[in-house]
């Protein structure tokens, strides 16, 4: 009797898997795929931090420059801080004296007064020669000299020349130079300008109103 009950039970039909266990094995895989991937990128963009970020945001952007108002009595010095080698570029007898006088009644320091070094004859108001360390005294002597063109040289020191030409007669009033110093012009300034412009001076085709009457030459030389 038991061997009956034996092959009944073993000829019986078997039992099948369900279908949702392999697919319920995918979406498992599927899931355990998206994790590890999520997590590697929170892992790679984890030095990403928000400061950082700020901090990336900030060197990327452009430093401020603007245009500002500014008058030459604002950054350029004072007459008595700058030095003048005052030559005669021309045959005229006792310019260069007579000019250094009036200079140095302006508080110029007068360092030397001759005739023009350079051997020329200058047919302009003049030339003030300057070297790159004396950019401001010549802009500032500029105003004195309107129509004298600005000549830069390799000189290291910040004594600047005015060689006076067949053209020049006179010299500002101090009036009128005041006026001009007090003018505003537009100026860049911060740190993402590529260049700081120089403030604005009379140029050689400029010239001031009303300038002091002529100075008379003497008989001292040069």
């Amino acid at each position: 009797m038991s061997a009956e009950f034996r092959r009944a039970t073993s000829g019986g039909p078997r039992r099948r898997r369900p279908i949702w266990v392999p697919i319920l094995a995918v979406l498992a895989g599927i899931a355990v795929l998206f994790a590890v991937g999520f997590g590697l990128s929170r892992v790679l963009n984890s030095s990403s931090t928000p400061e950082a970020d700020s901090m990336a945001s900030a060197s990327a952007a452009p430093l401020p420059c603007e245009t500002v108002l500014v008058t030459p009595a604002e950054v350029l010095p004072r007459s008595s801080k700058v030095r003048v080698n005052v030559w005669n570029a021309t045959e005229r007898v006792g310019l260069a004296s007579d000019v250094a006088k009036v200079l140095s009644a302006r508080s110029f320091t007068i360092r030397k007064v001759d005739n023009d070094p350079q051997g020329k004859v200058l047919e302009g108001v003049g030339q003030i020669r300057y070297g790159v360390n004396g950019r401001a005294n010549a802009e500032l002597l500029a105003f004195y000299f309107p129509g004298a063109i600005l000549v830069q040289d390799n000189r290291p020191k910040k004594v600047v020349d005015i060689a006076l030409g067949n053209s020049f007669t006179e010299m500002s009033g101090e009036a009128q130079i005041a006026a001009a110093m007090a003018s505003p012009s537009p100026s860049l300034s911060g740190p993402g300008c590529s260049s700081q412009p120089a403030v604005a001076s009379p140029s050689a085709t400029s010239s001031l109103p009303a300038p002091v009457p002529s100075l008379s030459p003497s008989s001292a030389t040069p």
